[in-house]
C-alpha cells in the first residue's frame, strides 16, 4: 500500500522551507526564492534520521529532526549529507520522523548485522584506523550492529569462514585488500559447498551460491575489486553501498589440477609475465607495496617467454565482447539479463530435481577452441582490474556477472613492442591494438605448458574477427609477424591467482555466474554512450547523472 505524500513548510537555519516527501524521494526548497533549487533525497539513499540536530545536541529544542542522506560527488565519490529540520511542535516531528522511518523500512532490504573482519597487515598498515574513523561511525549511525575481528596471520579470514556461527548475520564485511576479499569468498563458497554436500573436486558439479552477502573496505595495495564495484577505492563510498544494501553479483572461476580445486578467483589469473612478478616480488618483501613496481622491471629486463597451449571455450552470445565500448557498470543491461537467465534456469532444474516437469534440454555442449605457441603471458580477467596502476585495467570491457572471463594471449614479441604493450596498459591507451595480442571472452579453459619443439609455428597471423567499431582506436593492426628468437630457459612460469603464487602451471578454469554477491552499486557512468571506454573508464572524475 503506497504511503500518503506528506508536506509542509518547516525551518533550515531560521529560513523556511518547503518539504515534501512522497513514496519515492524527501525534497526541500527555499520558500522566499523565485527560481528554487530543488534539494533532494532519496528514501533509497537516505542512510538514517535522528531527533534533534547532529552538531550541536546540547542546543537540541525538541522540535528538530536530521535526514543523513547520500551526496554524489564526482568519480562515483559518495559523502554523507546531513540536513537538520525545525518543526512547529514535537508532534510534527515524530509524525515527519515516523513517516520517513516507515519508507525507509519498506524499502530494499539492508543489512542489519554484519561480521567485520580486518586486516591489520595488507597495503599499508592503515585497516584499523579506517575502520575505526571512517566506517565505524557511519555502520553505528545506521544502526548496524557489528562484531570485529583482526586477522592475525595469513588465511585467518578464510578459516574464519569456515568454522564462525553466522546465524543471525546478514553480511560479511572484509577491511582489507584484494587479497582479504579472496580470502573471505574462498572460505564463505568452500562452506557452502561442504552444507550442501557438493563435491568441490569435481568440475562438473553445479556450486551453490553463499547465503551472506560480502562488502570490501578498500585498505589495500591496489583495491581493483572496489574500483570494478563502485568505481571509486574510498572507504566512505564502500560503507555507504554497504548501508543502504545495494546488491551486484559477481562471477567467479574455480581454477583446478589434476581434478583438484586449487582455489576460487574473484578477479585475475596471470600465467608468465604477471605470474613472475609475484613470484619475484617475494624477494623484496622489505620494500613493501613497491615491491612489484620492482619486480615488474626486474622481470620485464629478463625477456622471459614460455611455450604452452590454451584452450577454450567461446562465449557465443553476440551482445558483447572484450572489445565493448560500453562497459560494465550500475544496473548493468548485460549482467542483469544474464542474471535473469540464471534464475529461469535455476528454477527449471529444481523443477526437474522435484519430478515437477518432464527433462529439460539445457545445450551446454562444450565446443573447444585451441592456441598454441610462445607466450610472454597468458591472463584471465574477470573484472576489468583497472587501479592507480592501470587506468582502464587489463580487460576494460570485463563484466562483473555475465559468466565469462576475458582470456589475453600476448605472445613472443620484441622488447620494444612489448614495452609499448605494458605502457598502453599502465595509461589509457588501447592495450590490445597489438598483431601478437589475441583477447577471447570464454566460459571456460585449459592451459598446458608444452616444450618448445611442440610449439615450434614459423610465423603467426592475427585471427580476431574484425570488429570495425566507430572509433578507429579499437581496430586491431592486420598482417602477419615472424616470431622472434626465443629466449625462454625455463619450462614453466607460475600462475598468478588473485595476488597469490599458484607453481602448477597445468590448471583447468570454469567460470561460475553471479555466484557471489557483494554490497556495492557499480560503477554510475556517462549517459553518452558514444564515448570512449578506454578512456571514460580512466576519468576518474565522471558527472553522475
Amino acid at each position: 500500500m503506497a504511503l500518503e505524500t506528506l508536506s509542509a513548510v518547516l525551518e533550515i537555519d531560521d529560513q523556511p522551507y518547503e518539504v515534501c516527501l512522497n513514496s519515492k524521494v524527501l525534497t526541500w526548497d527555499k520558500v522566499a526564492l523565485r527560481h528554487r533549487s530543488i534539494n533532494r533525497a532519496k528514501l533509497t539513499e537516505i542512510v538514517a534520521i535522528k531527533a534533534g540536530p547532529t552538531d550541536k545536541p546540547s542546543q537540541s529544542n525538541n522540535r528538530e529532526f536530521t535526514v543523513h542522506s547520500v551526496k554524489r560527488k564526482k568519480g562515483n565519490k559518495w559523502r554523507l549529507h546531513s540536513e537538520t529540520f525545525v518543526c512547529p511542535d514535537t508532534a510534527t516531528r515524530d509524525k515527519w520522523i515516523k513517516r520517513i522511518q516507515t519508507s525507509i523500512e519498506t524499502g530494499p532490504v539492508r543489512p542489519q548485522r554484519i561480521f567485520v573482519i580486518v586486516n591489520p597487515y595488507g597495503g599499508k598498515g592503515k585497516a584499523p584506523k579506517i575502520y575505526q574513523k571512517k566506517v565505524a561511525p557511519l555502520f553505528e549511525l545506521a544502526g548496524i550492529i557489528t562484531e570485529d575481528i583482526a586477522t592475525t596471520h595469513a588465511n585467518h579470514a578464510w578459516q574464519l569462514m569456515l568454522d564462525k556461527d553466522f546465524n543471525g548475520v546478514d553480511g560479511i564485511v572484509c577491511v582489507g585488500g584484494d587479497g582479504t576479499f579472496a580470502e573471505v569468498v574462498n572460505g564463505l563458497i568452500l562452506r557452502t559447498q561442504k552444507d550442501a554436500g557438493i563435491n568441490i573436486n569435481d568440475q562438473g558439479s553445479k556450486l551453490i551460491p553463499p547465503k551472506l552477502k560480502i562488502g570490501i573496505i578498500p585498505a589495500g595495495s591496489t583495491d581493483v575489486v572496489v574500483y570494478d564495484t563502485t568505481g571509486y577505492n574510498d572507504p566512505v563510498t564502500s560503507a555507504l553501498q554497504i548501508i543502504l544494501g545495494e546488491t551486484l553479483g559477481m562471477d567467479v572461476c574455480s581454477v583446478f589440477h589434476d581434478n583438484e580445486l586449487i582455489r576460487y578467483t574473484v578477479s585475475f589469473l596471470g600465467y608468465g609475465f604477471f605470474g613472475d612478478v609475484v613470484r619475484e616480488s617475494e624477494n623484496y618483501r622489505w620494500v613493501g607495496p613497491k615491491r612489484y613496481e620492482l619486480a615488474g622491471a626486474m622481470q620485464f629486463m629478463g625477456n622471459k617467454s614460455y611455450h604452452g597451449e590454451v584452450k577454450y571455450v567461446p562465449n557465443l552470445d553476440e551482445g558483447h565482447s572484450p572489445m565493448d565500448q560500453n562497459p560494465c557498470g550500475a544496473r548493468c543491461n548485460i549482467c542483469t539479463r544474464k542474471k535473469s537467465m540464471l534464475d529461469i534456469n535455476t528454477n527449471q532444474r529444481s523443477q526437474q530435481a522435484e519430478g515437477g516437469v518432464d527433462e529439460i534440454d539445457l545445450d551446454e555442449t562444450d565446443h573447444w577452441n585451441s592456441i598454441k605457441g610462445e607466450f610472454m603471458y597468458v591472463n584471465a580477467a574477470l573484472v576489468s582490474g583497472m587501479c592507480d596502476k592501470s587506468p582502464t585495467g587489463v580487460s576494460p570491457a570485463a563484466h562483473l556477472g555475465n559468466g565469462c572471463v576475458d582470456l589475453i594471449v600476448v605472445r613472443k614479441c620484441s622488447r620494444l613492442n612489448y614495452l609499448r604493450h605494458l605502457m598502453r596498459l599502465s595509461s589509457s591507451a588501447n592495450h590490445f591494438d597489438f598483431n601478437f595480442v589475441e583477447v577471447h571472452r570464454v566460459k571456460k579453459f585449459k592451459f598446458r605448458p608444452l616444450t618448445p619443439d611442440e610449439t615450434s609455428i614459423p610465423a603467426y597471423s592475427a585471427t580476431m574477427d574484425s570488429l570495425d567499431l566507430d572509433s578507429g582506436l579499437f581496430r586491431r593492426s592486420s598482417g602477419s609477424y615472424n616470431l622472434p628468437r626465443s629466449t625462454s630457459t625455463i619450462s614453466s612460469s607460475s600462475w598468478n591467482i588473485d595476488g597469490e603464487i599458484n607453481r602448477l602451471p597445468a590448471i583447468d578454469v570454469n567460470v561460475h555466474c553471479q555466484l557471489i554477491n557483494v554490497f556495492a552499486r557499480g560503477i554510475e557512468q556517462f549517459e553518452d554512450k558514444t564515448s570512449c571506454n578506454f578512456c571514460c573508464k580512466a576519468n576518474k572524475n565522471n558527472t553522475v547523472t
